[in-house]
């Protein structure tokens, strides 16, 4: 069995966030020959949710890696294999810097995204992940539950972003990680968390090498996986980045079906 795992915006997805007709008809080759496409996104559960069906129903089982690898689902029999989530000081101090900086903060909880106040980056959150949004002004006192990630959001000024990224360093260290997902979000995690992680955790219960695994995606937070997986490839349209890290780039991109490309060369070949 060979194990493909897939970022979902900018890679699995087109710009109209569906899977192009020339990648499921490719995933659903690879799952009768008996190898699985598994997910493994920064987004959550809710906003992941359709996509998972859609596997399902082309393969005999199937996963997801959430949050970043916060969580691992097991879609077919709808149990969780595997949950960290942040501490609530982190997730308070985290908010408390974000404000220093005037940049957006949000997290989650269930299938809802949770801000402090309403703004552009968190309506644009909404359309891009079809979630729904509850603005709270007092969130920081009613939060009661753990969440997988928060995430902070600036659409129109990416240094004052990065400023605040390395304003947080060094009080993040054994405490989250940070990382670019696009080019506006910023998602923080509990220390350790990592797509690339995920895959370890993932393969190991199901008994699956690593050097059977293969892992494609587009930014910054996909490059755990290339790096674990036992082939590291970037979607053509990734990140220069990204693209270095890389043993192959797709020659086609998100919309043009370079899923499609990666089984052809790699999973049926």
């Amino acid at each position: 069995m060979k194990l493909l795992f897939v970022d979902l915006d900018g890679t699995l997805l087109n710009d109209r966030k569906s899977i192009p007709s020339q990648n499921l008809e490719a995933m659903q080759r690879a799952s009768q020959k008996g190898h699985l496409t598994i997910i493994n996104t920064g987004r959550s559960f809710s906003s992941a949710e359709p996509y998972m069906k859609q596997l399902s129903e082309i393969q005999p089982h199937c996963y997801a890696i959430l949050y970043n690898g916060g969580m691992i689902y097991d879609y077919t029999r709808q149990e969780f294999l595997y949950k960290k989530t942040l501490p609530l000081p982190y997730v308070k101090y985290i908010f408390s810097q974000a404000e220093k900086f005037q940049i957006h903060c949000q997290t989650y909880e269930g299938s809802c995204v949770l801000a402090v106040r309403d703004c552009p980056e968190v309506q644009e959150y909404k359309e891009h992940s079809q979630m729904p949004v509850r603005i709270d002004p007092l969130l920081l006192e009613h939060l009661t539950e753990e969440p997988a990630k928060v995430l902070t959001s600036n659409l129109d000024n990416p240094s004052l972003h990065e400023a605040y990224r390395r304003s947080m360093e060094t009080w993040a260290k054994g405490k989250i990680s940070m990382f670019f997902s696009n080019e506006h979000y910023l998602e923080h995690v509990p220390e350790g968390i990592s797509k690339g992680n995920a895959i370890l955790k993932l393969c190991s219960l199901l008994h699956v090498p690593v050097s059977h695994t293969y892992a494609v995606g587009d930014a910054e937070n996909d490059l755990t996986m290339l790096q674990t997986a036992g082939t590291g490839i970037a979607m053509a349209n990734g990140t220069a980045f990204l693209k270095e890290q890389a043993a192959y780039i797709t020659t086609r991109n998100h919309n043009q079906g370079g899923i499609a490309e990666i089984i052809e060369k790699f999973i049926e070949n």
